[in-house]
């Protein structure tokens, strides 16, 4: 039960870290960090070119060339994709990142298997210090070191080891984490389409009034704000993603949008960190074992599995660059029935955990839709004075032509739209969830395994009860019986 716990604390460090904008520590994070960074540049030479690497996409159907096919400028000369284009970008950003990141984690989890070069190995190693400004501390050499004899050389140089591979191991997580992030942007783009070109019946009606003829749906979308969307993923905090994804569906360029598009904002802005940490828990659950006993025989002295015994720590396997090494060293051990069937349960119960808390906590115990009608409401609108206006516009389009001859109008209720600025002064009050969208979905993963583990406790004591009960009225039967 401890080692499940310090699981999602460690994850929470990570998330933790990243909205509150933070960055990998250092430039040496290991094989995992440094294939992560040289993916997340080669997506952002892709999106900076504005030019699909794969030769397959060279020449268009009628023969001119994809850019001269697919891309537009507007009236101000920003470059901008149609829909074959953003899609075909999109899956170019997904094959770019996912050559260079670890393999997805197989659909049914394993056990027996262990990567010691992978930096989630050590992600129960991960502890924020309240009293100092760093988010890495090796939970067994702090705990213990004030009850060792520290004049012993060779735990010293033992400790430091130790202290070093975590770090590293921190940073690197940190790498992985934001590239996952990246493709998991990538991926909500490439399924939502519609949702990012989708005109708002209020910017329909709004230029009916002002004699305009707009459709329903945009053609293009704007390839600098794309940019934007990744680089807030990428070096970003919460805040940023959700700005540039704001910016993103405001088409007309007034930084103001309907209700509608601020609910789809906040939706898209938190489906990335919801596919990146489920990602990322997976890998963590492939590359170490959730019990002891899936280490097999060296399960005694696992310093990263909960050990605390450091004097007596194996390291052993480790060198010091160990996490620079290649990750193709996964060792499986072969486990007896009954160690496998444990460490199978755990790990099933904690991806369906996990998945649970994905899909309610904003929903239902957050109130996400609710919260966001009320920081609508609330908001100080300069738009339209923060009033309903009151329009009369044609009614060809539904009434047919016609009407329009006829003079036939329809009665419209235009709602104001909200800034971001408007939006964020509300949401800071009434909303903070939504600045640290990784730490409170990880947070609710731990209380939602407290809660299990509760009822697995209650469950067993009700069990115990039963069976004294029923022994013992079996016992009077018996004895009443006998005489």
């Amino acid at each position: 039960e401890k080692l499940d716990l310090e699981l999602a604390d460690g994850l929470k460090v990570l998330a933790s870290w990243v909205d509150s904008g933070g960055i990998s520590m250092g430039t040496d994070g290991g094989k995992v960090g440094e294939k992560a960074a040289i993916a997340m540049n080669r997506l952002f030479q892709m999106l900076d070119s504005s030019e699909l690497l794969n030769d397959s996409y060279d020449k268009h159907s009628d023969g001119a060339t994809l850019e001269e096919a697919l891309t537009v400028e507007d009236k101000n000369g920003n470059v901008e994709w149609n829909q074959w284009k953003f899609e075909a970008s999109m899956k170019e950003a997904i094959r770019i990142l996912s050559s260079e990141l670890p393999p997805d984690p197989p659909k049914k989890p394993s056990a027996g298997k262990i990567d010691v070069h992978h930096p989630l190995c050590y992600v129960r190693e991960f502890l924020e210090v309240k009293n100092e400004n760093c988010f890495v501390v090796n939970e067994v050499t702090s705990e213990s070191i004030q009850n060792i004899n520290i004049d012993d050389e060779d735990l010293k140089l033992q400790i430091q080891t130790l202290d070093e591979i975590t770090s590293k191991a921190f940073s690197s997580s940190i790498q992985l984490y934001r590239a996952l992030l990246l493709r998991a942007t990538a991926q909500t783009m490439l399924e939502n389409w519609s949702v990012l070109t989708a005109v708002t019946s209020g910017d329909v009606d709004r230029a009916a009034v002002a004699k305009l003829v707009v459709s329903t749906q945009r053609h293009t979308i704007n390839v600098n704000k794309i940019r934007d969307v990744f680089k807030a993923y990428a070096v970003g905090k919460n805040e940023d993603m959700v700005q540039a994804w704001w910016c993103l569906l405001d088409a007309d360029g007034d930084g103001m949008l309907d209700e509608e598009e601020m609910g789809h904002v906040v939706s898209l802005a938190m489906r990335p960190v919801h596919l990146a940490l489920g990602e990322l828990l997976g890998m963590a659950l492939e590359v170490c074992p959730a019990r002891r006993v899936g280490l097999g025989t060296m399960g005694k002295n696992a310093w990263f599995l909960g050990s605390e015994d450091v004097e007596n720590i194996n390291i052993s396997t480790l060198t010091h660059d160990s996490l620079s090494q290649e990750n193709d060293t996964a060792i499986t051990n072969n486990l007896s029935w009954k160690n496998r069937r444990a460490e199978l349960r755990a790990k099933k119960f904690l991806i369906k955990t996990f998945h649970g808390t994905i899909a309610t906590h904003f929903r239902d115990q957050v109130e996400t839709p609710h919260r966001l009608r009320c920081i609508y409401a609330w908001a100080e609108k300069s738009h339209q004075n923060n009033k309903i206006d009151s329009i009369l516009v044609d009614a060809s389009e539904e009434w047919g032509a016609a009407a329009s001859i006829m003079g036939r109008k329809r009665y419209v209720e235009l709602m104001p739209k909200i800034s971001f600025n408007e939006f964020q002064e509300v949401q800071k009050k009434h909303f903070p969830h939504l600045d640290r969208v990784g730490e409170e979905i990880l947070m609710s993963f731990k209380e939602d395994i407290w809660v299990a583990q509760g009822k697995g406790r209650q469950n067993n004591e009700l069990r115990r009860d039963c069976f004294l009960f029923l022994l013992g009225v079996g016992l009077v039967d018996l004895g009443i019986g006998v005489v």
